[in-house]
C-alpha cells in the first residue's frame, strides 16, 4: 500500500510514541505545578518504565524479524529501529501514555486512544510491525496502565 500522503503524515506520527516523546511528555507533566498534572506524570513515567522494561524482554524473548526484512515489495520508509518487532514500543508507549492520560482526564480519552491507535497503523503502514505485533504493544501499554493507576 502506498499513498503520498500518508507517506508524508505516517513519519511523524510514528514519533508519538518515540522515547524522545515520551520523556518530554512526562518530564512536562512532573514539572507541572498542578497536582493532578504532576501526579499523571509520576503514574506515566512508572507505566513507561514498566511497560518499556516487559516490553524489552519480550521482545528479546520472541526475536520476531521486522516484516520489512521478510516481505518484499513493502513500502517502507526508512526510521530508526531496532533488531526485534514484537511487540511494538512505539505502541506501547503510546498507548501507556494515552491510557493513563485518559484516567485522569476522561474526556480526553477518545481523542487519546486514536491517536494512540494512529501510532500503531503508521508502525505498520511503515513496514516495521506486524498487525499482532501492534496489539500486543496496545494490550501491554493498556492493561500497565491500569495497573499502575488503581493498584500505585
Amino acid at each position: 500500500m502506498s499513498c503520498k500522503i500518508l507517506d508524508f503524515i505516517m513519519p511523524p506520527i510514528t514519533y508519538l510514541g518515540s522515547t524522545i516523546f515520551s520523556a518530554i511528555f512526562t518530564l512536562l507533566a512532573i514539572l507541572n505545578p498542578n497536582k493532578t498534572i504532576h501526579s499523571l506524570g509520576i503514574k506515566t513515567l512508572l507505566t513507561l518504565a514498566i511497560s518499556s522494561f516487559i516490553s524489552r524482554l519480550v521482545k528479546e524473548s520472541v526475536n520476531r524479524i521486522r516484516p520489512f526484512i521478510k516481505i518484499s515489495n513493502l513500502n517502507i520508509k526508512k526510521i530508526g529501529i531496532d533488531e526485534y518487532s514484537f511487540p511494538s514500543g512505539h505502541t506501547t508507549a503510546a498507548f501507556s501514555i494515552a491510557v493513563t492520560s485518559s484516567l485522569f482526564y476522561p474526556n480526553i480519552a477518545i481523542a487519546g486512544i486514536v491517536l494512540a491507535s494512529c501510532v500503531g497503523v503508521s508502525r505498520i503502514y511503515l513496514g516495521v510491525h506486524y498487525p499482532t505485533d501492534v496489539l500486543a504493544g496496545t494490550f501491554l501499554g493498556s492493561i500497565t496502565s491500569f495497573l499502575v493507576f488503581h493498584i500505585i
